[in-house]
């Protein structure tokens, strides 16, 4: 299992390159869409950390397109859930970073 240390400098990493991504003149705070994935042992309590993968979306841009969802397995995101359920593996959330961490919502 990864140390603390290294999941950090690996959150960081993802932060700089959202940042990098976004256009300085959109407004609110960065989000990137992200599936969650075990790493170790699963949490099971609403209120946790859980590791999540970013995702890439492909696919034309015209209404009723449909899309693919491409993850990049070489990053992990640590995202904190705010909602009152915990996520089963494998769910595609928008995650937004606050504060230096991320979070999301799930409800169910």
């Amino acid at each position: 299992m990864l140390d603390a240390r290294v999941m950090r400098d690996r959150q960081d990493e993802a932060v700089a390159a959202v940042r990098r991504m976004a256009s300085s003149q959109e407004p609110g705070s960065e989000a990137i869409l992200v599936q969650t994935r075990a790493v170790g042992a699963y949490p099971t309590a609403a209120a946790s950390f859980f590791a999540c993968t970013p995702l890439r979306i492909d696919g034309p841009e015209v209404e009723g397109a449909r899309v693919s969802f491409t993850p990049d397995s070489s990053r992990t995101i640590i995202a904190f859930n705010l909602g009152v359920m915990p996520p089963p593996v494998g769910t595609k959330l928008i995650a937004h970073a606050c504060g230096g961490r991320w979070a999301f919502r799930y409800d169910g």
